[in-house]
């Protein structure tokens, strides 16, 4: 393709002409020499661009290949906007810096408009291998998916493929290019509408038209300065914590019942043996701390009498030394050999598991004797779509992130053969083809931890790409949204203060038409969850519609917009607002029909 460049000087950077022309490969060796070539695009039928490198030129020497398009550059001060795929969108207004959210993917695009054009950008080969990443060097901006290879662990197993779509007009903005994503998801059969799916799942179509509660029951109190709690022995294991017995449950069930709430998921959490985050992946029995399995077994028929779906919650990312089924071939293994770990949890180290064992050696198991109990609904699997997936080098049963996604999809397909559906932690792309439910979709926004600020605030592309298709609750902090926080970490407080007090917590549930949801809250007071149960119900049938706009239509006024043109305005201002002749109270917010 015959390349006509624009020779100007801005901050260092020189600048095509025309933008999707030529694309950038940058390539650090593990020796730490970097080499960079130009590449042209090849032009797709549907109008896209695409750059492809062969399995052949992904070589194990790499440490990481940056695909940056002409037209993904920027220099500090021009006009425009950046979009990475977690919702993280800034502008060009700092010297250096650095944003790739680390481990986490929600969705394998990005962004990028500047005075030369508009596009987004979907990574569609070795897609668990990359993150979107923008950085900042002596005020040049480059926007790109970055291919980490060596930690790929494998030779590569699939060429890279980065398509680029220009966008014009209405559609040159993050609403456009949560579009393109959510249409190629939709086209090629990869996601199917929700009220497709509901029609013919009474468990998933309850959960769309409920709120969904969590209740905790108990966990052990491990200390991170006793050895003894790292690798525990039933001899060595922590005291119980208790919450809330089975007992409990059924008592905060008939109140909320009486309160009015008439619809409702429950979520059963730490109800196994050794409690929240306990001897996983270990199950039963059925704590006895907390009631044992009669009890459970009366908590749950107490749900079914009361008219409430009830499901329960287990962790398949923790191996834990204590439990019965300890056994460390099973660990997933580095290129070392060594185990994967991470941190402390109730249990002690949480060895993290092969997934071609989980799905091998209990899955089936484990979900019948679950649902056996009772239990039917979102089934909650925790973490597994809230980070990436990661890789097993056992020689044993070597598995690729590829693999690993594709196991935890065979466990959220049999999630929907045996309960009627999957719930999990966050919003992770890589099983969106069985996710019903995400708990939510960000922790905290992590800029905010960046110096540099290269993002400046988050906007909801997840709920643009995946309202309509996936139920979900937006932030960490908008569960209990109307509920005093009690902070306990640094990073709660974070994610706390960030959205502020309830009602501004509350308003941020209704602006992504979130599922009001419940969890750290102890349930003595049920008015705040009433009064989310009464103004859900006018909002909950947009739950089966896409989002197709979002935007600020006035400082701290939002429109958010649905397939049937219907419009929730939420004014988080001082002074009333109107919007099309309708009066939107200050800290309020209007459903415009």
């Amino acid at each position: 393709m015959k390349k006509l460049l624009l020779a100007f000087l801005i901050a260092g950077a020189a600048f095509p002409a025309s933008a999707l022309e030529t694309a950038a490969i940058r390539v650090k060796k593990i020796d730490g020499t970097v080499t960079e070539k130009t590449v042209p695009f090849e032009k797709q039928k549907g109008g896209f661009y695409r750059i492809t490198i062969p399995v052949k030129d992904i070589t194990r020497d790499m440490e990481y290949l940056d695909v940056i398009a002409d037209q993904a550059v920027a220099t500090k001060g021009e006009k425009g906007w950046f979009v990475l795929g977690d919702g993280t969108w800034g502008e060009f207004t700092q010297n250096d810096g650095f944003y790739s959210r680390f481990e986490l993917n929600h969705m394998p695009i990005l962004g990028m408009q500047n005075p030369r054009g508009t596009f987004a950008a979907i990574v569609k080969g070795l897609v668990y291998e990359q993150l979107p990443t923008i950085e900042a060097v002596r005020g040049v901006y480059k926007v790109f998916p970055r291919f980490y290879i060596k930690k790929m662990c494998f030779d590569a197993y699939e060429d890279i493929v980065v398509d680029f779509y220009p966008l014009v007009g209405d559609q040159a903005d993050y609403n456009g290019v949560a579009k393109v994503y959510r249409d190629y998801q939709l086209g090629r059969g990869e996601v199917r509408l929700l009220r497709s799916r509901a029609k013919d799942n009474p468990q998933l179509a309850y959960a769309a038209d409920s709120m969904y509660v969590r209740v905790k029951h108990c966990r052990k109190k491990a200390d991170p300065k006793n050895p003894a709690h790292r690798m525990q022995t039933p001899e060595t294991e922590p005291p119980m914590e208790i919450f809330h017995t089975f007992d409990d449950l059924a008592g905060i069930m008939k109140r909320m019942k009486a309160e009015g709430i008439d619809k409702a998921e429950m979520c059963s959490v730490g109800w196994n043996i050794g409690g929240h985050d306990g001897r996983f992946p270990q199950y039963f029995p059925v704590e006895e701390k907390v009631g044992g399995e009669a009890r459970f077994r009366a908590a749950i028929d107490t749900a079914h009498k009361l008219g409430y779906q009830i499901t329960c919650h287990i962790n398949q990312f923790a191996m834990f030394f204590i439990s019965n089924r300890w056994n460390e071939n099973d660990v997933a293994k580095r290129p070392d050999g060594s185990l994967m770990t991470f941190g402390l949890q109730p249990s002690g180290i949480p060895h993290l598991p092969c997934f071609e064992r989980v799905w091998h050696l209990w899955v089936k198991d484990d979900f019948k004797q679950i649902a056996a109990l009772g239990i039917k609904g979102m089934f909650h699997i925790d973490v597994t779509s809230m980070v990436n997936p990661y890789p097993c080098c056992d020689p044993h049963h070597p598995i690729t992130r590829q693999q690993t996604a594709d196991y935890q999809n065979k466990i959220g397909e049999y999630a929907h053969k045996i309960f009627g559906g999957l719930a999990s932690e966050g919003g992770a792309d890589h099983v969106a083809k069985t996710l019903d439910y995400a708990l939510y979709i960000w922790n905290y926004p992590a800029w905010q931890d960046n110096p540099k600020k290269l993002g400046s605030k988050l906007v909801p592309l997840w709920q643009l790409v995946y309202h309509g298709i996936i139920l979900s609750n937006p932030y960490y902090s908008t569960i209990d949204a109307l509920y005093p926080k009690i902070y306990s970490t640094s990073d709660q407080r974070k994610a706390y203060d960030y959205l502020g007090d309830t009602e501004t917590r509350w308003l941020k549930v209704i602006e992504f038409n979130g599922r009001p949801t419940f969890y750290y809250t102890d349930y003595k007071d049920l008015k705040p969850m009433k009064r989310s149960y009464d103004e859900y119900q006018p909002l909950k049938h947009l739950q089966y519609q896409l989002m197709t706009h979002h935007s600020e239509i006035a400082p701290d006024v939002f429109v958010t917009r649905f397939e049937t043109g219907e419009e929730i305005v939420v004014n988080y201002s001082k002074e009333a607002f109107v919007y099309k002749g309708t009066a939107v109270p200050s800290r309020g917010y209007k459903l415009c029909k």
